[in-house]
């Protein structure tokens, strides 16, 4: 049993990484300044709502007019499109804690339960991969050496349960 939680909670802790990690890249990247010490939090900004975050990232990958106004649109259809899956999850997790905290469901409930949540988190991170490669796409090979080099440096802080950041470009 502890060997089969242990794999379903590495599986949940990848799929946490694949799905989030792509999307969170440049999340809290400013390209000036101190980071917080380790932890400490950042205070929260609007910054993915009224689009500091895509100019920031714009500014930091030089994208020309045209690239921006073509990301610009792939984050829009990708938001559009991961809307139902990110209601499924939010709705499987819900059940998932409902089940755990119920104090009467049996264990057979639970990983049922568990792997409905992994198998949207898996549909998720699939659908993000598919938004990122579509946006690699729309990259210059140095713009993308430097969405990597971006990665790898900020990769450290968003790994979670020690696992890689996200999908590597």
């Amino acid at each position: 049993m502890k060997r089969n939680l242990r794999k379903l909670g590495l599986v949940a802790c990848i799929t946490a990484a694949a799905a989030f990690g792509g999307q969170t890249a440049f999340a809290e990247y400013t390209g000036q300044g101190p980071t917080p010490a380790a932890g400490q939090h950042q205070k929260h900004r609007k910054g993915h709502r009224d689009g500091h975050f895509f100019k920031r990232m714009a500014s930091e990958l030089n994208l020309t007019d045209q690239q921006q106004a073509q990301a610009q649109e792939l984050f829009k259809k990708s938001r559009q499109e991961h809307k139902p899956l990110m209601e499924s999850l939010r709705a499987e997790r819900s059940r998932l804690q409902d089940l755990v905290h119920s104090g009467g469901a049996d264990e057979a409930a639970i990983r049922e339960q568990a792997a409905k949540v992994a198998a949207v988190q898996a549909d998720l991170a699939v659908a993000r991969a598919q938004g990122a490669k579509q946006f690699l796409a729309l990259l210059t090979p140095k713009q993308a050496a430097q969405l990597k080099e971006f990665r790898a440096k900020r990769g450290e802080r968003f790994s979670r349960c020690g696992g890689p950041a996200g999908p590597e470009f």
